[in-house]
């Protein structure tokens, strides 16, 4: 379903299954070996657009920033981040990848994004990459208000959602697969970051190395 706004809904029938997916196991849908996989994407450092992301923010934030990594998958990201001197801290709900970002000593604070009253740090940064799409916009409301609380007093969150400028190169493209019930534009991310009153501090749609059309944002 499209808006005007250039926003994307899935709707369909497949709510319940994926939620079994997600809680049990998504990583052996999305990754059959992590551990090649992670090794093969940090050697290909030219062609990773998790290094290129790792690049944008370390001009945005300073080294030693405590960061929160939501829905880290099996840590690429909060790996390089470490490497490169920011304090990480990772939540992940897949078993698998759990038991991988502990192997790569990698701190997880919650095995649940929607549960994080246990949490009690403050963050500089909280990041969510290619994570609040696979909710609706309901829950992706409280979750942002949720992480906010999470904030230190100047704090900011990154997110990165799919851009529907995709559609521009047709339908079948994995920004609009079935697990993503929102597919933004930055019209509509825009419209919904404002409403909710975050201050928006960069906003941009990118092409990534790695082929895919998506939007960043920095907003506190």
């Amino acid at each position: 379903y499209a808006c005007e706004c250039g926003h994307y809904y899935n709707i369909h029938k497949y709510s319940k299954f994926l939620e079994k997916v997600y809680k049990k196991n998504y990583s052996n849908y999305s990754h059959k070996n992590i551990e090649k996989k992670f090794e093969k994407i940090r050697k290909n450092k030219k062609n990773s657009s998790n290094l290129k992301k790792v690049n944008f923010l370390e001009k945005k934030i300073k080294k030693n920033s405590q960061v929160l990594d939501v829905g880290s998958g099996f840590g690429i990201f909060p790996f390089e981040m470490v490497k490169c001197g920011f304090k990480m801290d990772c939540i992940e709900s897949d078993r698998n990848m759990i038991n991988f970002l502990k192997s790569k000593f990698l701190n997880l604070v919650s095995n649940d994004i929607k549960k994080i009253k246990k949490i009690k740090k403050k963050y500089d940064l909280i990041t969510f990459n290619k994570v609040l799409e696979h909710f609706n916009l309901s829950e992706i409301k409280k979750i942002l208000r949720l992480y906010k609380s999470l904030l230190k007093k100047d704090g900011k969150i990154y997110i990165e959602v799919p851009d529907s400028a995709a559609c521009k190169d047709g339908y079948n493209r994995q920004e609009f697969f079935l697990e993503h019930y929102n597919i933004f534009s930055l019209k509509s991310l825009s419209i919904l970051l404002k409403k909710m009153k975050f201050k928006v501090v960069y906003l941009n749609s990118i092409y990534e190395i790695n082929k895919k059309y998506t939007i960043r944002a920095i907003i506190k």
